[in-house]
């Protein structure tokens, strides 16, 4: 733990550039394209919605996920409210995704009491995807035991994560244990639940990421990801006319633009396992993930650290933690005061 921690602030000093500090609103995303699900991915919980040029306000609908014999059916009343992707008032049918096997999923939506389908999307089209992993704001690790994650008809493995608690700047690292997924930046895509695309990764991003290939156990490729602060952004959203959230509906602000969640985002990774090709559609074998965070502009010498049992698929995690000591934090704070005093500035878009 205490190399783990103390590379991930190290990191930092490499990543670190002179880069303009871009921490203002953050919803100036390209829009999300319009498509007849929207995103095409989703947690339990997660909501999605759906298009169709028949759907009338008003009407119920039945959106049944999964097969006829194994599925899920949701029912839900069409609404009339602006599409994301082009800000047009259109009906719409707006479902909570429920519990279901992870992996491509078939999508059928029809009028409810009615035999008639009017949206038949194959299992290639939506992939339904494990609970996000919860991150606090702190320097610490949190591994995710036997861990399974989706993986689309397309061989994309998907990473969702729940960063709510989360606005300092900071950095982020994470490895998959035993899974060997190798990937390089041109592979990697991050979204929100919504379905805009966040970020993806390469060259003009080279000062908030590194990807390496750590020594020993057949693993992952580990991610290291710098993010700016969200200070700013939640005081813009609570305090400045205008981007306040539309009480009839919060996807938009008052002012009429978009309201782009940065809480709750989806890693999309599309590599290939090692001696093996592309991932295999469905879900990964189990592996142990571990993701790191570091407050990057200085620690408060405080370690949070815990082991999630993310399934009984497999013996649980045998390692404890140990407790925190006063070395520890003291490697931790010295690094952090390292790279507060590098005089450089960081922007993250996420």
């Amino acid at each position: 733990m205490r190399t783990r921690v103390a590379f991930t602030l190290a990191a930092a000093a490499l990543l670190m550039r002179a880069i303009p500090a871009d921490a203002g609103c953050g919803c100036n995303k390209p829009p999300p394209p319009a498509a007849v699900i929207r995103p095409a991915f989703a947690s339990p919980g997660d909501s999605v919605t759906l298009f169709d040029a028949t759907i009338r306000a008003g009407k119920a609908y039945t959106v049944r996920f999964g097969n006829s014999t194994n599925g899920v059916a949701v029912s839900a009343i069409a609404v009339l409210k602006r599409d994301l992707a082009d800000g047009q008032m259109k009906p719409q049918v707006v479902v909570t995704v429920p519990q279901l096997p992870i992996g491509p999923t078939r999508v059928q939506m029809r009028k409810k009491n009615d035999d008639t389908t009017i949206v038949d999307l194959r299992s290639g089209e939506f992939t339904m995807l494990q609970a996000p992993v919860q991150l606090a704001e702190g320097d610490g690790e949190t591994i995710a035991a036997c861990y399974r994650a989706a993986v689309g008809a397309d061989g994309t493995v998907y990473f969702p994560v729940d960063i709510s608690n989360i606005a300092q700047h900071m950095i982020f690292q994470s490895i998959a244990m035993t899974y060997p997924l190798l990937f390089g930046a041109q592979d990697i895509a991050i979204y929100n639940t919504q379905g805009f695309l966040m970020q993806l990764l390469g060259p003009a991003q080279a000062g908030i990421f590194a990807i390496d290939d750590p020594s020993g156990a057949p693993n992952s490729f580990e991610l290291t990801y710098d993010r700016h602060e969200f200070l700013t952004y939640r005081d813009q959203h609570a305090h400045i006319g205008g981007l306040g959230l539309d009480p009839t509906d919060p996807a938009w602000h008052t002012d009429g633009t978009y309201h782009v969640d940065h809480d709750h985002l989806v890693l999309a990774i599309h590599g290939i396992v090692e001696n093996q090709g592309p991932p295999a559609a469905g879900k990964t074998p189990a592996f142990d993930l571990h993701v790191v965070t570091a407050l990057a502009d200085g620690t408060n010498g405080v370690l949070s650290n815990r082991t999630i049992q993310w399934s009984n698929e497999c013996t649980p995690a045998s390692t404890v933690i140990a407790p925190v000591t006063n070395a520890l934090t003291s490697t931790v704070a010295a690094t952090t005061s390292t790279i507060t005093g590098s005089g450089t500035t960081n922007s993250g878009s996420n």
